[in-house]
């Protein structure tokens, strides 16, 4: 396996790198963003890059910018290690949440009205995304669930992994309520420092794959990251006593390089898990609910008081949790909400580019 092939190069990517082989352009991952400037890989070098002035003249929203994990096209500036961004390739896939909202206005019941509704492309071109949650005082369902709905938007593979199983007691349980609503979807129960079933990550950790730790802070993916590597390589931060809860270790997206030839991208604790995509991603992220849905009288039914709901049905002979409804509920309606706000946006946009072309 050579060093593109290490980096995840595949026939997907070979195929789109036609387009740029006889511009005399070189591809190369995206392996640090810092503000105006990438670190990139390339045959085994790291460089230092921009985008090109023409680049950055046509990318008018953040999503056509690179992001760790993107393949991109460069011109290497001639006797250095520098070298000048020309393009990004089409991404096989990208985890994406929606952009906390900027210039808006938050109102007194916490809606921000307002301001701009854009994707945040956190990374890309990934093959497992590993939602991490700790054993402890962090443990939350729905935010789980949350990320479960991002993930399968993201066309990766989800896994969920339970950190600090020697810190509870009750392990099976956690690992029966996760199974309830992450369907179909692998769990692993470990503990990283204890070094318990960290052999169940193996399957996923094959050569010329990329995976992502996902989650919010404190629960472990540096620690994960620092025992795959055998090393501290990223910064690790200790709980606080007074509210259970880590400190940010990971500040930014970085892929790192495994020496047995995969990659690993870590990611920040994620604050804000706000969703991006479809109503049809909850067919996956909800499928247990979306099943009983098909059997409402009313195919727009919104599960409430309607005649003949399925759903709620399903709920009154507690085949579903009101938790879970409830969660499913809120997803509907926030996804419902981003489309519209989406729609609008791009109404924006098209004006926006309109103008600039009439300049």
């Amino acid at each position: 396996m050579n060093a593109q092939q290490v980096m995840g190069w595949n026939t997907f990517f070979e195929q789109h790198y036609q387009n740029y082989k006889g511009k005399r352009l070189l591809p190369a991952r995206v392996i640090t963003k810092h503000g105006h400037s990438y670190q990139l890989y390339f045959e085994g070098q790291f460089l230092t890059a921009k985008v090109a002035g023409k680049f950055r003249y046509h990318a008018y929203l953040k999503k056509h910018f690179p992001v760790v994990g993107d393949w991109v096209v460069f011109r290497r500036i001639e006797n250095s290690n520098e070298a000048i961004i020309h393009a990004v390739m089409p991404r096989k896939n990208c985890f994406v949440r929606k952009l906390p909202i900027s210039g808006g206005r938050r109102m007194s019941n916490g809606i921000i009205e307002g301001g701009t509704t854009e994707e945040q492309v956190i990374a890309a071109n990934i093959d497992t995304s590993f939602i991490v949650s700790g054993l402890d005082q962090d443990f939350d369902l729905r935010r789980i669930e949350r990320f479960i709905t991002l993930v399968y938007n993201s066309g990766s593979q989800p896994v969920v992994i339970l950190n600090k199983t020697d810190l509870c007691d009750n392990v099976s349980d956690f690992v029966n309520r996760v199974r309830d609503i992450a369907i179909n979807i692998p769990i692993l129960a470990i503990s990283v420092e204890k070094n318990i079933n960290m052999d169940a990550l193996c399957p996923y950790l094959q050569p010329g794959k990329t995976v992502v730790f996902l989650g919010s802070s404190g629960v472990g993916k540096s620690t994960i990251t620092n025992a795959l590597l055998g090393e501290a390589k990223q910064k690790k931060q200790t709980i606080s006593t007074a509210t259970g809860k880590g400190r940010h270790t990971t500040t930014s997206v970085e892929l790192i390089i495994h020496p047995t030839g995969y990659t690993i991208i870590d990611t920040p604790g994620l604050r804000e898990v706000q969703l991006w995509g479809e109503e049809k991603v909850l067919e996956q992220s909800f499928n247990d609910i979306k099943e009983i849905a098909n059997r409402c009288r009313y195919q727009d039914c919104r599960h409430d008081k309607e005649p003949g709901c399925a759903v709620k049905q399903a709920f009154q002979n507690e085949w579903i949790s009101g938790e879970r409804l409830e969660s499913y509920k809120k997803q509907i309606a926030e996804l419902q909400r981003l489309d519209e706000k989406k729609k609008q946006f791009e109404r924006y946009i098209s004006r926006k580019m309109k103008h600039k072309r009439h300049k």
